[in-house]
């Protein structure tokens, strides 16, 4: 059985920001502003670079947030440049972020917004743990149609509930929010 190639990884920093807003930008269906890509350099410890060769091929990244009381991870971006798909590098970039979230044992839960048309993301994300808690009608601004699911990996599903799956309605809260 022939082993899938190895990544290397590597910090998010000033000197590789433009490989990382490349890999962003040719990944995901949303644009960032400046501001975005600037602030990911204040979450090194749980964004990364992954390195193929001396070749970026992709990125992680995520943030700590406060929900329900409890600490959670927030993947902000994730992507494999697409001539380097269905190498495993995806898996490699998603266990080394698992890895370093475990290492902070507060950190129950990770979660992200998924388009709802991204089939294959879902199917990614299923096979490594994350399920469907929240579906999200109106979310997106720039995509059709504008609906995502909030998906959710327990670290540790034999002590944590179950997450229990709920829609809402973003332009309708956001209505309420304006009142």
């Amino acid at each position: 059985m022939e082993q899938n190639p190895k990544l290397a990884f590597g910090e998010i920093n000033y000197k590789n920001l433009e490989q990382f807003k490349v890999i962003t930008q040719k990944t995901l269906p949303v644009t960032y502003s400046e501001n975005f890509y600037i602030k990911i350099l204040t979450y090194s410890d749980f964004s990364t670079l992954g390195y193929y060769n001396d070749i970026a091929v992709g990125a992680i990244t995520a943030r700590i947030e406060e929900k329900d009381g409890r600490k959670t991870a927030y993947i902000m971006t994730f992507g494999v440049l697409d001539a380097y798909r269905r190498l495993g590098f995806g898996t490699q970039l998603l266990n080394e972020l698992i890895n370093r979230i475990r290492s902070h044992e507060e950190i129950r839960t990770i979660y992200l917004h998924m388009w709802v048309s991204n089939e294959i993301g879902f199917q990614f994300y299923s096979r490594h743990g994350f399920e469907k808690t929240t579906y999200k009608k109106n979310y997106y601004t720039d995509i059709d149609p504008p609906h995502c699911y909030i998906l959710t990996k327990r670290l540790y599903p034999d002590v944590d509930p179950p997450i229990p799956y709920t829609e809402e309605d973003t332009e309708k809260e956001q209505e309420i929010a304006q009142q």
